[in-house]
């Protein structure tokens, strides 16, 4: 589980990073959030697969499948999110968007991505033992 923090907290450096940066240059809140989901996702799935998980025992192209589809609901639930927040809730402190954004990617992060990498993108399968 810490590893999977800290290779979240990784990916999350990307995620932000990368929306502050385009929303300053005034790209679309919701467009620079998917396009920071993006590099957030590619960043993750690389330090999950061979540190985290140590999933070496299955083909990447079968996990980077299921990594990318579980990615892409996860982008879905994070523009939802982020548009009830700032749009429809009207959190905007200081007038950015960003911290809207930033509170939809925690509880997505925390209550979607986290157990379906666990159990199902990096999952085992049931004759191999998790290693220690």
């Amino acid at each position: 589980m810490a590893r999977a923090q800290a290779s979240s907290a990784l990916a999350t450096f990307v995620d932000w990073s990368l929306l502050t940066a385009l929303v300053a240059v005034n790209v679309h809140y919701l467009a620079a959030a998917c396009l920071g989901a993006l590099a957030g996702a590619v960043t993750d799935f690389s330090v999950k697969k061979w540190w985290v998980f140590d999933a070496q025992h299955g083909l990447v192209r079968a996990q980077a499948l299921r990594y990318a589809a579980v990615s892409a609901a996860s982008a879905g639930w994070n523009v939802l999110l982020a548009w009830a927040v700032v749009d429809l809730g009207g959190f905007r402190p200081l007038g950015s968007p960003v911290p809207g954004v930033i509170l939809a990617s925690l509880a997505v992060g925390f209550v979607w991505n986290y157990p379906l990498h666990r159990n199902f993108v990096f999952s085992r399968p049931s004759s191999e033992p998790a290693s220690p």
